[in-house]
């Protein structure tokens, strides 16, 4: 432990002593709010107000209503609750069954008639289903819908409850849940990257691409929260909060068991698919999970405690993709008798401690150790603007382990007005990119543009990573029944990366090729050994008041953060094409401040609490992890290509590769930064108040409760961007580019088939491989506008003997704008719908056209149109149904065409820029866009998914059989196909990955 994580575990523990607290009591705590009122319909003031349950520790929470009548009791914990309303001269007022979930505000008021205390009213009524205090918008997930309904537990699979979810891919749609775990997603034109979850009330930003899947047997609760985040959250993304179980007063635990194999599903592909080269479905490989949990008390109604453990491993074949029977050399060749397929697998071991220390004091502690493995990583989707294929011997094993977090919070409610929490945790993330067996450090990553297909090895590398992060939160409530005012302060350190790489094979022998139709035509070296070293703060101070007066509440939030990074100096030995480098240290690189409102309204129109009018307005910088920017050794050109023409066949580049002038078989260097500085940033790329990325966020909605235990939402969103960053090439201003086009293929299925495609540049040959770039703001060239506006409507129901539905639908549009930048082919802005842009300069990127097709892109509304429903019903016996419909837009349909210097010359007047400009050949080419993104969909994605089950009763215990039939119609949607066009041989829409066919699992769950 170093002097820096010492004192911060002093201060902690300091804290923890001294000022109790819990960390984000919103993310996991409901509240009661209400007015009480006398048979006059006058306020009542000075009532005594308890709210009791069982999921509370210490059983029971009390407060007294205000001069208006007006009461609120936060930091309930989610479950049943009973609350009493109490007054001298007046009959007891008791309100039974009211069903709390986390992030919502029951409205509970009272009415109290003249009696004794002991003569006691007692109501039962339906719990309320519209919040008219609170306006962010989310969806809550008890545990009981988790065990109904059928759907994995893990949450990465909670995107089939939310119609409105974008992962930004088809590739990771799932059918079963026996795919990826890389189910990120954003809503309402949020970025995907700035998901977070939060466990416990703390968000764990370390763990990112599934390689943390918390345990579903410690779940209470899951709320999806999609909108209107408050000054508390440190981003605009989704936030998927888990509230954990915390044991009780009586032992209780459960058993579950998942399963599904090879023989229990269906073939889909049809005669339509294998026409379009599909030579198989996916199917199941492996897959199994086993769990379970034991939680009560090692001290009643003083400390309880929650066990839990879970083994999970699934693995599924990839269609279309093989193993190389020619791995080990330069060539790919199918091998039919081995498919692809991805494999992941976690173990998970948590203990959770529940104290009640005092009367007033409550210490919860928690602890998960979680190894996994991603093997084979990221097979199922592919890479890039050419959504290049990979063989698995491209791909990588990524080892988590070790990978753990620890979670310690204290809340201390000092008086029924005044509550301090605090929190603190930490993420270890440990990730280890290992070759497959059949990949050795010799095997050289090679690209087939005819195949669209990378094999031999992986070119982004093999890594080790360590990244950690300690979090820790602190805040102060006063809470009145008219206010509920919080200021805090959330401090984050991060560690990331290692000082010393010494690996030169990290891309194997540094190296990689490209080829045409087994034809090399270029090859590229690599700055190896190289890796990310760097320390970074992120500490903010938020304030917050929630107002209500009568009928309004107003939800007022500050939130100010500064991410500071600094990297320490770094020493690098000598690779094959790099000598030994050092580096010095650079302090707050980035060093950004954000100050960030966050506003809403809430208005009761009727004053019932069953319709709620509310708007919402928001500021949200991007998500930071850790990373900083601009590191010395990144300035440098990571990598350089160069034309080669293999003259003699012998497959091995015969010229000098550290020589960047043209020699032997080799053009010049694309890069000529490659070993010195080439990259470097303005100021206001790196520091400034409010110039980080950002967006802002709004809403209007309306939510009205159409009959007892049913509500309806209907929403307006709109997401707009800012703080976009771009790349100027100094050293080639915008004269020194040469306008070309290229003639469409003539084919049927692309835009303009048959028509010129221009809009397209080449740098003049005397400045091929100058590289001088700037980062600094786009708005030094011109607007770059990023704008999501769209509609959801949403009805959601509770209903007799546990039977629940809930139906979605959204649509939306995003349009995206970049034209101001067409004739400045020097820059290049470094964000396009939240996708990181190629640097176009560099002849091996994919070039997009700069024409008004491709700089205002318009996804269609039906691209952005999602509709789905989820139902629980029971039935006689004790048996039970459950469904999920999916229907959301499909694969985004895009084309990329590698037209040869020869296609070029006629219209460019010359060779490319890389070229010989004398030679009468030149094996050089350019990879062109023909279609612009997100414009475009295949077929749309239909699925729906059954369960059936069966309770058991076995003494004080219930065993649950379940009988899940997942994609029940057997669809065949395509999640991927092939988008390179060529003019031979060609493949385009060739399918890639289909959805699973029908599947069947069994699963079982013993509850006591």
């Amino acid at each position: 432990m170093n002097a820096h994580q010492f004192v911060r575990l002093v201060v902690v523990s300091v804290c923890l002593l001294c000022l109790p607290a819990t960390g984000w009591a919103q993310a996991e705590t409901g509240a009661i709010a209400g007015v009480v009122r006398d048979a006059s319909g006058g306020v009542m003031p000075g009532v005594t107000v308890e709210a009791t349950s069982s999921a509370l520790i210490e059983r029971v929470r009390s407060v007294t209503s205000d001069n208006q009548g007006l009461y609120r009791i936060v930091d309930l914990r989610p479950g049943l609750y009973t609350v009493t309303f109490t007054l001298t001269g007046f009959r007891t007022f008791r309100r039974d069954g009211i069903e709390l979930t986390t992030g919502f505000t029951a409205t509970v008021n009272a009415e109290l008639k003249v009696g004794t205390v002991e003569e006691t009213v007692t109501v039962t009524g339906a719990t309320p289903v519209v919040d008219v205090q609170n306006v962010q918008q989310q969806t809550t997930i008890p545990r009981n819908t988790l065990d109904a309904l059928p759907i994995a537990g893990r949450p990465s699979q909670f995107i089939t409850l939310i119609p409105a979810a974008n992962a930004g891919s088809t590739t990771s749609h799932d059918v079963g849940g026996v795919g990826t775990d890389r189910g990120f997603f954003g809503v309402h034109g949020q970025r995907a990257d700035d998901m977070t979850f939060n466990f416990a009330g703390m968000d764990s930003r370390v763990f990112s691409g599934g390689s943390f899947q918390y345990n579903k047997a410690t779940f209470e609760e899951v709320v999806v929260e999609t909108g209107a985040g408050s000054a508390e959250a440190t981003t605009g993304g989704v936030q998927i909060n888990i509230i954990p179980k915390d044991g009780g007063n009586r032992l209780s635990g459960s058993l579950s068991a998942e399963y599904t194999g090879p023989g229990l599903s269906s073939d889909n592909a049809t005669d339509e698919l294998r026409a379009r080269g599909l030579s198989g479905a996916p199917s199941v490989k492996s897959y199994y999970d086993v769990g379970g949990g034991l939680g009560g008390p090692l001290k009643r109604d003083k400390l309880w405690f929650f066990g839990a453990g879970r083994v999970e491993d699934r693995a599924i074949y990839q269609a279309g993709n093989y193993y190389n029977t020619r791995q080990g050399t330069l060539f790919y060749e199918p091998d039919l008798s081995r498919r692809a397929y991805n494999h992941d697998y976690s173990k998970d071991a948590s203990l959770r401690l529940t104290w009640q220390a005092a009367e007033r004091q409550k210490i919860v502690a928690s602890y998960t150790q979680h190894p996994a493995c991603q093997c084979v990583f990221a097979i199922l989707e592919t890479t890039g603007a050419t959504n290049q294929l990979r063989a698995p011997e491209a791909a990588a094993e990524h080892h988590y382990d070790p990978q753990y977090m620890p979670v310690l919070t204290y809340t201390y409610p000092v008086t029924n007005k005044f509550l301090v929490e605090v929190n603190a945790s930490m993420n270890s993330y440990q990730r280890s990119q290992k070759r497959l067996p059949e990949t050795g450090v010799d095997a050289i990553s090679v690209v087939d543009q005819a195949l669209n297909l990378e094999y031999g090895s992986r070119r982004t590398g093999y890594q080790i990573l360590h990244d950690y992060r300690y979090h820790e939160r602190f805040a102060m409530s006063y809470i009145t029944g008219s206010h509920n005012f919080k200021v805090g302060v959330d401090l984050n350190h991060f560690e990331q990366g290692a000082k010393d790489y010494g690996d030169a094979n990290v891309i194997n022998l540094a190296r990689s090729y490209r080829f045409r139709n087994k034809v090399p035509n270029q090859v590229t070296i690599y700055n190896t050994p190289n890796g990310p070293y760097d320390i970074a703060t992120e500490n903010g101070v938020y304030a917050q008041d929630q107002w209500t007066a009568r009928k309004l509440t107003l939800n007022m939030g500050l939130r100010y953060t500064a991410y500071d990074a600094f990297i320490p100096a770094q020493h690098l030995p000598a690779g094959p094409f790099e000598p030994v480098r050092d580096f010095p240290a650079v302090e707050h690189s980035p060093q950004w401040k954000n100050l960030s409102p966050r506003l809403g309204v809430a208005y009761d129109l009727f004053g019932s609490g069953k319709t709620a009018l509310k708007a919402s307005l928001g500021r949200y910088p991007i998500r930071n992890v850790g990373a900083a920017v601009d590191y010395p050794s990144s300035r440098l050109a990571a990598s350089t290509a160069r034309t080669w023409n293999d003259s003699n066949g012998n497959y091995v580049p015969d010229c000098d590769l550290l020589n960047p002038a043209a020699n032997g078989e080799c053009g010049t260097w694309d890069d000529l930064s490659f070993g010195r500085p080439g990259t470097h940033r303005a100021a206001d790329a790196l520091t400034g108040l409010n110039q980080q990325s950002y967006n802002w966020q709004g809403s209007i909605s309306v939510q009205h409760e159409l009959r007892e235990n049913v509500g309806l939402n209907i929403a307006y969103y709109r997401t707009w961007y800012g703080g976009f960053l771009a790349s100027d090439n100094l050293a080639t201003p915008a004269g020194s580019y040469n306008s070309y086009c290229i003639t469409m293929p003539v084919d049927s299925r692309l835009p303009n088939s048959g028509e010129p495609l221009c809009g397209l540049y080449d740098v003049t040959p005397a400045l091929t491989g100058q590289q001088d770039n700037l980062v600094t703001q786009a708005t030094h060239y011109g607007e770059q506008t990023e704008v999501f506006q769209g509609v959801d409507v949403t009805v959601t129901g509770r209903f007799a003997q546990g039977a629940r539905a809930q139906a979605s639908l959204s649509t939306g549009q995003t349009v995206n704008d970049t034209c101001d930048f067409n004739n400045l082919p020097q820059v290049q802005t470094l964000l396009i719908q939240g996708v990181a842009a190629q640097n176009q300069a560099l002849p091996s990127s994919v070039v997009t056209p700069r024409t008004p097709a491709f700089c205002r892109i318009s996804t269609p509304w039906s691209g952005g149109t999602a509709f789905g429903f989820n139902v629980v019903y029971p039935l006689l016996w004790n048996l039970q149904a459950s469904a999920i419909y999916q229907n959301k837009p499909g694969f985004p349909i895009t084309a990329t065409y590698v037209p040869t210097n020869a296609e070029i010359k006629s219209s460019l007047g010359r060779n490319l820029s890389e070229c010989n400009q004398a030679a009468a050949t030149c094996s050089a080419n350019r990879t062109i866009s023909l279609i612009p993104p997100n414009t475009i969909f295949d077929d749309r994605i239909n699925q729906l998914d059954l369960r059936f089950s069966r309770t058991f009763p076995i003494r004080n215990a219930k065993l649950q059989g379940n009988f899940d039939l997942f994609n029940i119609f057997n669809g065949s949607t395509i999640l991927n196909e092939q988008t390179r066009y060529s003019n031979t041989n060609n493949q385009f829409m060739n399918a890639i990955q289909i959805m699973g066919g029908r599947l069947l699992k069994f699963s079982a769950q013993l509850t006591f």
